[in-house]
C-alpha cells in the first residue's frame, strides 16, 4: 500500500508543479508543442497500452489464446501507416485538436460532427480505464467502488491541474515502471514456473480466431490507430515533424514489444489460476496471488501506471475536443470544468461494471465508422473531395457504428466502415468532375496557416 500512495503523490505533484507554470491554452493542448521523438515514442506506448491491452487481452487469450494479441497487433500497424503517410501532414497543420484537423481537410460541420462522435465515444473508453484501475486498486484490499472513486479522482485531478504537458511527462515514467513490472514477472516465472511456457502455441489464427476475426481486429482495431484522437495530439505536441514521424515508428515497435511481453504473462497467469477463474481476474487476483509479496505490489502499480497513463490520455482527450471544437473556448476554466464533467461521467458508466473490452469495441465501433473512415480520406487526398458526401459518409457510417455498439453485432461496424469508403471514394471523383470545369491553378483547400491559434 505505501508504493501506491508515493506514486500517487507523484503524480498529483507532478500535476501541481505544471499547474504552477500557469500555461497558456497550447500548453494545456499541445504541451507546448516541445515533446522530443523519444518523449512522443514513450506516451504512445504508454497510451496505447492500458487497461485493454494488459487485463482486456489477457482475459481474451482464455477464449483465442495467443491470437488475442492481434487487438495491439493491428493497433501497431495501424500506427505504422500513421507514421508513414500522416504524420507529418499532421504537424505541420498547427492544429490543436482532432475535430481541428476535421475542418482543416473536410469543413466547419465535419468539425463539429467528428468532435460530437468523439466525445460519446471517449466516454466509454475512459469508463473501460477507470474500471480497469479499479480491479487493480481493489487488490489493496479496497472494494471496487471505493478503488473506482480513488483512481478515477487521481486520474482526474492530476490531468486537470498539469493538462497535456503533465501527461506526457508523466507517460515517460510509468511506461518505465510498466516495463520494469514485466521484466521482473517474466524473469520470476521463467526461474520458477518455467513449465508454464512449455507447450504454448504462439499461433496467430486458430479455430476460435480465424481469419474473420483477424480481418474486423485490422479494420476497426487497426483504422483506429491510423486516425486517432490521441495519437494526432502526440502528433501535434511533438517539437517538429522528424520528432513526430520517429516518435510514431519507435511506438509501433514498442507497442509490438509490449504485446508480445503481456501474452507471456498471461500464459503464465493462465497456467496458475485455478479452474473457473474470470478472464477479467487473471492478473489481478490469480497471478497477484502466485507471485511473491513485493513482487505481486510491483506488477500492479505497473498494470496501475499502464492503465493511468491511458485514462489521463483518454480524459483530456475529450474534455479538450468539448471545450475546444464545441464549445468554442479559450478560457482554460472551462477545459478544467470539461475535464471534471467527463470524469464524473465515465466514473458513472463504470460504475456499472461490464467488460473492459466490451466498452473498448463499442467506442472503436462508433468512431471508425464515423470518423475515421471518412477523415482518412479526407487527408490522403487532401481535402480535394466533395464535402457533402464526406458529410454524409461520417453520418451514415456513424450511425451504422452506433448499431454495432448497442446491438454487439459487429456487422454493422463493417457496414459502415464499408459504406463510408464507398461514398468517399465517390467525394473524390465528384470532385475531381467539378474541379475539370474550373481554373486549374485555383486553391482547393486552405493553408495551414489559416488554422494557427491567435
Amino acid at each position: 500500500m505505501q508504493i501506491l500512495i508515493v506514486f500517487i503523490i507523484f503524480l498529483l505533484l507532478l500535476g501541481f508543479l505544471e499547474f504552477r507554470k500557469k500555461t497558456a491554452l497550447e500548453g494545456f493542448l499541445v504541451a507546448d508543442r516541445k515533446a522530443s521523438a523519444f518523449e512522443i515514442a514513450f506516451s504512445i506506448v504508454a497510451t496505447c497500452v492500458g487497461g485493454a491491452a494488459t487485463i482486456g487481452v489477457v482475459s481474451n487469450m482464455q477464449k483465442y489464446g495467443f491470437a488475442a494479441v492481434w487487438w495491439l497487433l493491428s493497433g501497431a500497424i495501424g500506427l505504422m501507416i500513421l507514421a508513414i503517410f500522416i504524420a507529418k501532414i499532421l504537424r505541420a497543420s498547427k492544429a490543436l485538436t482532432f475535430a481541428q484537423i476535421a475542418e482543416m481537410f473536410i469543413d466547419k460541420r465535419a468539425r463539429l460532427v467528428s468532435a460530437v462522435i468523439i466525445c460519446v465515444a471517449w466516454c466509454a473508453i475512459l469508463a473501460a480505464q477507470f474500471s480497469a484501475s479499479a480491479r487493480i486498486l481493489s487488490t489493496f484490499d479496497l472494494n471496487f467502488n471505493s478503488s473506482l472513486l480513488i483512481g478515477g479522482a487521481v486520474i482526474i485531478v492530476y490531468t486537470i491541474l498539469g493538462g497535456q504537458r503533465a501527461v506526457i511527462r508523466s507517460d515517460v515514467y510509468q511506461y518505465a515502471i510498466v516495463i520494469a513490472a514485466f521484466l521482473a514477472v517474466l524473469l520470476w516465472l521463467n526461474f520458477n514456473s518455467p513449465q508454464v511456457f512449455e507447450n504454448v502455441n504462439f499461433t496467430l489464427k486458430n479455430d476460435a480466431f480465424g481469419y474473420d476475426k483477424i480481418g474486423y481486429y485490422l479494420l476497426v482495431i487497426g483504422t483506429s490507430y491510423v486516425i486517432d484522437p490521441m495519437l494526432f495530439s502526440r502528433i501535434l505536441s511533438a517539437k517538429n515533424e522528424r520528432a513526430a514521424i520517429l516518435g510514431s515508428i519507435f511506438g509501433a515497435v514498442g507497442i509490438t514489444i509490449s504485446s508480445i511481453m503481456i501474452a507471456f504473462i498471461g500464459f503464465g497467469a493462465m497456467s496458475l489460476a485455478a479452474d473457473g477463474t474470470s478472464g477479467e481476474n487473471l492478473l489481478n487476483v490469480s497471478l497477484f496471488n502466485a507471485l511473491p509479496a513485493s513482487l505481486g505490489a510491483v506488477l500492479m502499480l505497473g498494470l496501475l501506471a499502464a492503465i493511468i497513463s491511458s485514462a489521463d490520455t483518454c480524459l483530456i482527450t475529450a474534455s479538450s475536443i468539448f471545450a475546444h471544437d464545441i464549445l468554442r473556448s479559450e478560457d482554460l476554466k472551462i477545459y478544467r470544468i470539461a475535464t471534471l464533467g467527463f470524469g464524473a461521467i465515465a466514473l458513472l458508466l463504470a460504475s456499472f461494471g461490464g467488460e473492459i473490452l466490451n466498452y473498448l469495441f463499442a467506442a472503436s465501433n462508433i468512431f471508425v465508422s464515423g470518423v475515421a473512415t471518412a477523415l482518412f480520406f479526407a487527408i490522403i487526398f487532401r481535402g480535394k473531395i466533395d464535402k457533402d458526401l464526406v458529410l454524409c459518409a461520417m453520418c451514415l457510417g456513424g450511425a451504422l457504428g452506433l448499431a454495432a455498439a448497442i446491438s454487439g453485432i459487429n456487422a454493422f461496424a463493417v457496414a459502415g466502415i464499408i459504406t463510408a469508403c464507398i461514398l468517399c471514394l465517390a467525394a473524390r471523383l465528384k470532385f475531381n468532375a467539378a474541379s475539370s470545369k474550373l481554373d486549374p491553378n485555383c486553391v482547393c483547400i486552405p493553408q495551414a496557416s489559416e488554422y494557427e491559434e491567435k
